[in-house]
Parts: C-alpha cells; structure tokens; sequence
C-alpha cells in the first residue's frame, strides 16, 4: 500500500513539473539576461534592450548589440521618463520597468499602401537625422513639461519621426505628400485649430509676436535671430517666397519648438531628412534674411502644464511615398506622446 502510495505521489509529482515546462510563461526582466546591463555590455541581451528601447521610442540607431555611449543616453532618457534612477544601469528594477511598459504597447498601426515608386530613406539623410535632429528631439524630450504648447511641437516631431511624409502640394492624408502650409496646418488641426493651408494667407493668422526679427551681423552676409525671449512653442514662422519675383508674399511657414541646446529651433518641411520634415536651428543664411514675422496662435493657457488637451490626431496617410523604415507607433503608445 505504501509502495502504491508513493508510485502515485511521484506520478503526481512528475505530472505537475511537465505542466509548469510546458505551461508558457509571461515575459519577465530575465529576457534581458540575470546580469545587469551598462556601459561595455554587449551580445544578444542588448539586443534585445535596443530593440525594446527602439519600440519605446527611444533608440533610433543600428542594433549591434554594443552598450556604447547611445545605448547609455537611450537608457537614461527611459528612467527619467518613468521616474527610475538615471544610473544608466538596466538592472532589475529598469528590467521590470521596461517589461510593463512593453505590456502595455499596443500593437503598432498598420502600414497604409505604400506606392510602388517608394523607397525607404537613405543611409545618408539617417545618418544626418542622428547627428542633428536627434540630439534636439531627444533635449525637447527630456524636458517636456506637457503643457499643449509642448504637446503640439511634439506631434510636429510624432510626423517628422513617424509620418514618412514626402514633399508635394498635394492633400497629405489621401497622398502621403505635404508642403510647408500643410504640415503647420495639419499639426494644429489635430489640436482642434482650424489654420489656412495656403502659405500666402499665414499673415493674417493669430497675432503678431513683438520684437522678433532678423538682424544683420556688421561686417558679414550672415544674421542673427533677434528677441528671442519673446517666443514661446507653437509660435509660427514666416518666411518670404523665393521664387521670381522674391518678396511678393509669404511663401514658407514652420513651428517654433523653443530654445533647445541654446539654440532657437524651428521645424518644417526641408530636404536632407529621412522624411520631408526636419528641423533649423541655424538663422545665418536664409532663413535669417528671408524671416519676415513671427504669429501667435496659441493661448496664453496652452504654456501651462496639466491643462486639459484635445487631440484630434494623427492622420495615417491612405498611400505613403516613403517606406516605413520602422514600426509605426501611434503617440498614445510612446512615453511622451512622441
């Protein structure tokens, strides 16, 4: 009778040991490897970090499983989003932590049609993306404070880093192309603001901000941008036409996102991008001698943190003119909102 009793304990027992082998099991910290990972770290482990830490939004370089100095700033960037210690050390606690924010990622939009004529970005515009968008982006990023005005720069770089826009004077949503006029318009439209679209009519949006201007420096052919203090994020630039005649009507129009790096930065259509947006920051040359003024749209409470925000966006494009590159995450499943 023992004997039969312990036969059956075993079989029990052996019964319950393959259930908790086969049974699959949720993700934890330890996808991530029992050792912590920091600066030198390297293999399959911080692969997988890139990898997870590009789907947060917060790594957008190769993934050579190589914990460098931009693993490292993707890392601190995290904590300080979730409120963790900024050690740059993705042991268990930050383990944890990117594994619920992961959970929680919904699954990404699905890619529209993309034309037959499109291409992914070049090696080239990424290369120049990661060396001068990126650092601003991730600045703004860091310091974002979630006030409206924040927000809507913030979806202007949602479109710029997800939006795969192209070039044109087409309607952006059913096309995938986008001018000047239309991406300002777009980024406030999704806010609840009904803006022109025709570059041209942007002198009579708003109000005008005193005291902005382009100044000559003496002895150069270059310019500085004057009264800075006075801008606030949201604000819109105008620019002259540069077609022949020059200087009949406004002909471009871009975003101010706020002094960012100690550099007054604005972000609009341009070339040299993986997309059609990038940002200025640099007013020596023409978008110092083409400024003609600078417009007001926003409210004097969409500077204030915690206000209430009516986001109307984005616009998934039906046909995209540049192939997705990455995953395309909606702003509701990215740390910031962008």
């Amino acid at each position: 009778m023992l004997t039969l009793r312990c036969k059956k304990m075993l079989s029990c027992s052996v019964l319950v040991i393959l259930m908790l082998v086969l049974l699959p099991l949720p993700a934890q910290a330890t996808d991530y490897g029992t050792q912590d990972l920091t600066l030198g770290s390297q293999g399959p482990s911080v692969t997988l970090l890139q990898k997870d830490l590009t789907l947060l939004g917060f790594y957008t370089y190769s993934l050579d499983g190589q914990f460098g100095p931009k693993t490292y700033a993707a890392v601190v960037n995290y904590q300080k989003s979730r409120g963790l210690k900024m050690d740059g050390i993705v042991g268990p606690i930050t383990k944890k932590s990117l594994n619920t924010a992961l959970a929680t990622l919904s699954k990404t939009t699905p890619a529209p049609k993309v034309s037959a004529s499109a291409k992914v970005p070049t090696a080239g515009s990424i290369t120049h993306y990661n060396s001068h968008e990126k650092p601003i982006v991730d600045s703004f990023r860091a310091n974002f404070d979630g006030s409206l005005a924040q927000t809507l720069v913030g979806r202007a770089i949602w479109y710029m880093e997800y939006g795969y826009m192209k070039y044109g004077h087409t309607k952006y949503a059913s096309t995938g192309y986008i001018d000047c006029s239309n991406f300002v318009s777009l980024v406030y439209k999704d806010f609840g603001y009904s803006i022109t679209s025709a570059a041209r009519n942007y002198g009579s949006v708003g109000a005008k901000v005193q005291g902005v201007y382009a100044k000559k420096i003496p002895g150069t052919s270059k310019y500085t941008l004057a009264g800075i203090e006075n801008l606030k994020p949201g604000d819109i630039f105008t620019f002259w036409n540069s077609d022949a005649p020059a200087r009949t009507h406004i002909g471009h129009v871009a975003i101010f996102m706020g002094v960012i790096n100690g550099k007054p930065c604005i972000i609009n259509t341009c070339s040299g991008n993986p997309t059609a947006i990038g940002i200025i920051n640099d007013f020596s040359y023409w978008y110092g001698s083409s400024l003609i003024e600078v417009r007001r749209v926003l409210p004097a409470s969409a500077f204030k943190a915690g206000g209430k925000i009516t986001d109307q966006g984005p616009v998934i494009p039906t046909t995209y003119q540049i192939k997705p590159d990455k995953p395309i995450v909606m702003p509701n499943d990215l740390p910031v909102g962008f």
